[in-house]
């Protein structure tokens, strides 16, 4: 067979090459998460993951979200995990396995951009570079929105690549639509839509010199496909008469003092990123100097998220996706460029500058040391207790199990549970009351949630269990008191069963 261009990408590999490589590092990455990392026994990672679930599980028992349940968030992954419920059952790892899905999709997406604009080597690179980003494995397996968000991000940023390449408009239709459902599991991606619009714009521009009508016609199109989804899906899963509800609460957290301290500033979560992010700033540097225009995405995606994230509030540990992901694809194209000096350099002394790319090149090296130095430690803890597929029983502190096994021992006897930590019910397989849903910390200092209006539901609903562990609420103590005999306080929970049932226990 004879290879000619129309066979061969622009990085002189064929083309069939450039498609098989990132869904293979996709799936490898699916393959060793699903198998090596411990999330099956996992009680929970994150307390927004009983919620995500408690809120899909309301759904799938009629609830209607919004009206009755309470969401401070998109209806997307809410009614994806609903449909997964109903087919699998109220089980927890079947939702994980969803996120892990959306995060192979991510490292695809990432690793086809690196394909299309500095070939193979950076491509393959990314997958380890972002297995080493802080947290990125915890998240990857939570049942949590922030990540299947960003993985729809950069799958449309991906589409404008492509359309850049290819010049088809279908890929910036499907740009826009994955956008649009970026923005429906989470709005802090809404900055990659004005990135997006920009870089179509630019390359207009570039290639035109000028702006007319018809020249605009593959802007029009992003933001049709973009707009209609995002307007149509939206207005018909939330309803215009809820859109305060998601809202409000993000914008009257930054006001709060309880979220001005260290612990919710972006800097303190990117603290272990570090030597990623000046690998990524490397990377950046070396792809502006040969004049690599298209590191630009990644290096404006990290930079836009680093400045909203700068001056929000409350951040949490999460957020850092928004500047991690983008980072590693950067010190992905660092080392690609920067270990192929190092072999010029010392293979090839008549080269000009050798001394520079010398330097480069061990400076590559160093970072790359301190990279791996910071990560192994950190991966090591992660992964020492793997998950072996004959064995899922729950693991958890000694406390942990006590209260769970108590909660099940009365489930037969209950239909409603109130807790602040909502795993738990769903572990039992009970529902907590529908405007608590959403029993969270943000929602609680932005009074989108009294403490009158929890003690109101605790009347309404009469749970037979009772569980706190998160928030201290005194208001609720008398009513409990005359109610509910505390039966369990180990760490930092308190279990209450309602007085009737443990009469009829006896």
């Amino acid at each position: 067979m004879t290879v000619t261009h129309k066979t061969l990408s622009r990085h002189g590999m064929p083309i069939k090459w450039q498609v098989i490589i990132p869904i293979s590092l996709a799936l490898t990455f699916l393959v060793f998460t699903s198998f090596f990392f411990p999330f099956r026994g996992k009680i929970q990672f994150d307390g927004d993951e009983g919620i995500n679930l408690m809120r899909s599980m309301l759904v799938v028992m009629g609830k209607p979200l919004y009206t009755e349940i309470s969401s401070d968030q998109p209806p997307l992954f809410t009614h994806l995990l609903a449909l997964l419920l109903r087919v699998t059952g109220f089980e927890v790892s079947p939702a994980r396995m969803l996120v892990i899905l959306f995060a192979s999709l991510l490292v695809w997406a990432c690793s086809q951009m690196l394909m299309i604009t500095h070939g193979w080597r950076a491509s393959m690179l990314f997958l380890p570079l972002i297995i080493m980003a802080p947290r990125f494995l915890v998240l990857s397996v939570s049942v949590m929105i922030g990540l299947p968000a960003i993985s729809l991000a950069a799958v449309a940023l991906l589409g404008l690549l492509l359309w850049q390449r290819d010049q088809r408009q279908i890929w910036l239709v499907l740009s826009g639509l994955a956008m649009a459902l970026s923005l429906l599991i989470k709005l802090f991606t809404v900055f990659m839509a004005p990135l997006i619009l920009a870089g179509i714009l630019l390359t207009i521009y570039l290639r035109e010199r000028r702006f007319t009508w018809p020249l605009l016609r593959p802007a029009l199109a992003w933001s049709i496909s973009f707009g209609g989804l995002g307007l149509v899906l939206g207005l018909a899963l939330v309803g215009p008469q809820n859109i305060p509800q998601i809202i409000l609460p993000h914008l009257l957290a930054p006001a709060q003092a309880g979220f001005r301290g260290a612990n919710f500033a972006i800097n303190t979560h990117l603290q272990p990123a570090l030597p990623l992010l000046l690998l990524g700033a490397f990377g950046a540097l070396l792809a502006l100097l040969r004049r690599q225009w298209l590191a630009l995405y990644p290096l404006g995606w990290a930079v836009l998220a680093y400045i909203l994230l700068l001056w929000h509030a409350p951040v949490f540990y999460h957020h850092q996706l928004l500047i991690t992901v983008p980072a590693a694809m950067l010190a992905a194209i660092g080392i690609d460029q920067g270990l192929g000096m190092l072999v010029s350099a010392i293979g090839r002394w008549s080269l000009p500058r050798p001394f520079a790319r010398l330097a480069s090149g061990l400076l590559t090296v160093l970072l790359l040391g301190v990279l791996i130095n910071s990560a192994i430690p950190t991966l090591q803890s992660e992964l020492v207790d793997s998950t072996q597929t004959d064995s899922f029983a729950l693991r958890g502190t000694a406390g942990k199990l006590k209260v769970l096994n108590l909660m099940a021992d009365y489930a037969d006897r209950t239909r409603w549970i109130l807790t602040d930590m909502p795993m738990y019910a769903f572990l039992v397989r009970r529902l907590v009351p529908p405007l608590l849903a959403t029993f969270s910390e943000k929602r609680l200092l932005t009074d989108s949630i009294t403490a009158e209006e929890v003690l109101a539901t605790l009347r309404a609903y009469n749970p037979e269990q009772v569980m706190l562990a998160r928030f201290n609420l005194p208001l609720l103590d008398e009513y409990l008191a005359l109610n509910y005999s505390l039966v369990a306080s180990p760490e930092f929970f308190r279990l209450y069963i309602r007085k009737d049932l443990l009469i009829l226990a006896q």
